[in-house]
């Protein structure tokens, strides 16, 4: 045993005296005769540093690899293999390279599976590493573990929910029948007994509730125009926000004078917040989160607005009974439409119109033209590139002789895990993954689309906001049609886009179709034409004839509502 004074060790680490604690380690110890438990406790010692450096990150994630190893599938192998994940996470939620190091971690957790496969520390550390993985098939198999073991929780359901709208393998009734016992675990909150909407009132108060009015999220440019539009209504607007106050940025401040009414809920409980809304006796109130991040469900499992509706941020079911409608369009909800739990109310043309850009629109010559190659590319996150995805982008590249693909993310994951498929595939010279944008440099985001020819959209979860703005560029973008709404985005827009020809039935179809238009630049070339001359005009543009169809919806809906509660 090495001499190590270990009262002094626990007193500094408990005082949070980093440095000391490793100092005194490595003084006292050296690499050979350092117990399991000490280089595990090295690791998160570095890692707990305030101005801890990538190179401290590093050494970190080799304590937590050492210690694994070293303690042969103890308690503390677990302890630093939990570590390692949870280490490489966090890099991966400030975009560092560093998250790579999670391909140290999957073979570490593989190892330890034989020992550890019902443990449920073992098993919850197994979602993060599948999700920076993109490894949906083996998260959801880890969910199916701790869901069997440890039954239904709010928590692990959610993501399962989730997880399962990446893969082809649920069709809507999959969802349904899953939702109706999800759905039973969300408590119903205090509230005041509501009465009908009064359609004859001068002003009607809708609120939107969200955690997402701040820079650079998608749906501000989605509800941005529509919040301006209903300020010449019968309607007055309530921006009611979960960000935490420490969230706040210049988007948010930009929203808050945008309503007519902004209230700061992120603070608060969910019964504060069931209570902050029923004192502003707001009449309509649309939730924007659904099951993603920071949402409240609770507060639209509870009767708190006469009138409540799902729309924009989650293109799925909650399940929650209290939800009056999902607001969709004829596009995206088909034959499917009574398997959502909620009743849905379909838009005319879209479920949502994007306000645009403020950089003036230049036509956005082929590359091809310059380049004398065919470059595809998809900037929708990383999360919705699948194997089924991947399998059929790496057929097209096989197929369209010199062709390329670049590819970028919102979401920071694990590039070497894609890297490495396009290697194995004789295709890493094919391949350019670009880095997240900063968050204040937009335009060189936005001018990425002047670098390729044809867009590849993900299945079955499409890109919404990439699609937008590919088609705002007059870039064409294949898409392939879905089986339910999170599914039939890209078709919807398309459609509304005029650009039907681009829409594939199936994954032979979204070959053929690249290798096509790859093949028939005249025919691409024609597209973008029409793209830069239509697509302001369309539907997805058409942000003032959006919000009279929205306005018309309301109405309609608190109809339905009403007669309903007779």
């Amino acid at each position: 045993m090495p001499d190590v004074n270990l009262l002094k060790l626990k007193k500094l680490f408990q005082e949070k005296r980093y440095s000391e604690v490793i100092l005194d380690i490595e003084l006292s110890t050296t690499e050979n005769n350092r117990t399991p438990a000490l280089h595990n406790l090295l690791g998160v010692c570095r890692a707990s540093q305030k101005a801890r450096t990538d190179r401290d990150t590093k050494y970190a994630l080799n304590d937590f690899e050492t210690a694994f190893y070293k303690d042969n599938f103890g308690d503390i192998s677990l302890e630093s293999l939990c570590n390692h994940i949870k280490l490489c996470a966090e890099m991966g939620r400030k975009d560092s390279e560093l998250l790579n190091n999670m391909l140290t971690s999957q073979k570490m957790y593989l190892e330890a599976e034989k020992k550890f496969s019902e443990n449920y520390r073992y098993l919850a550390h197994g979602i993060d590493l599948y999700k920076y993985l993109i490894k949906h098939k083996e998260k959801i198999s880890v969910l199916e573990k701790i869901l069997k073991s440890n039954g239904l929780n709010k928590l692990f359901g959610t993501s399962y929910i989730t997880s399962q709208m990446y893969l082809s393998n649920w069709k809507q009734i999959n969802f349904a029948e899953f939702q109706k016992k999800f759905s039973n675990l969300f408590r119903v909150l205090n509230s005041k007994k509501l009465s009908k909407i009064d359609t004859t009132k001068q002003k009607l108060k809708i609120g939107f509730l969200s955690p997402d009015f701040k820079q650079s999220h998608s749906i501000t440019y989605f509800i941005k125009n529509l919040i301006t539009d209903l300020k010449q209504t019968k309607f007055e607007t309530f921006g009611l926000s979960l960000l935490t106050t420490n969230q706040h940025d210049e988007t948010t401040d930009k929203f808050s004078n945008l309503f007519d009414n902004w209230v700061d809920l992120g603070d608060k409980s969910d019964q504060e917040i069931v209570d902050a809304i029923q004192d502003e006796n707001i009449d309509i109130l649309i939730d924007l989160a659904g099951l993603w991040s920071y949402n409240r469900l609770s507060i639209f499992n509870t009767r708190i607005c006469p009138l409540q509706i799902s729309w924009l941020g989650f293109n799925n079911s909650t399940g929650l009974k209290e939800v009056d409608f999902i607001l969709a369009d004829t596009n995206t909800v088909k034959n499917e439409e009574k398997e959502y739990v909620t009743r849905i109310y379909k838009l005319p043309k879209i479920w949502n119109s994007h306000c645009g850009f403020e950089y003036e629109r230049v036509y956005n010559e082929l590359p091809f033209k310059k380049n004398n190659y065919i470059t595809f590319g998809s900037l929708n996150n990383f999360m919705k590139i699948n194997e089924e995805v991947l399998d059929t982008w790496i057929n097209i590249l096989k197929k369209v002789e010199n062709s390329k693909i670049i590819l970028k993310s919102s979401l920071y994951v694990c590039e070497d895990v894609l890297k490495k498929r396009f290697e194995k595939e004789g295709l890493i010279d094919s391949i350019e993954i670009l880095k997240k944008t900063k968050r204040n440099d937009f335009l060189s985001h936005i001018n990425l689309y002047d670098k390729i020819d044809l867009c590849l959209d993900t299945f079955p979860f499409n890109g919404v906001t990439t699609t937008f703005e590919a088609l705002w560029k007059n870039v064409p973008v294949i898409t392939k049609a879905g089986y339910n709404f999170n599914s039939r985005c890209g078709e919807s827009i398309l459609k509304n886009a005029n650009i039907e020809n681009f829409i594939a039935t199936s994954n032979d179809d979204y070959i053929k179709k690249a290798v096509f238009f790859s093949n028939n630049i005249n025919e691409l070339d024609k597209a973008r034409k029409h793209l830069f001359d239509k697509i302001k005009d369309s539907p997805l543009f058409d942000t003032k004839g959006f919000s009279s169809d929205f306005c018309e919806a309301l109405e309609n809906m608190q109809k339905i509502r009403n007669k309903n509660d007779n």
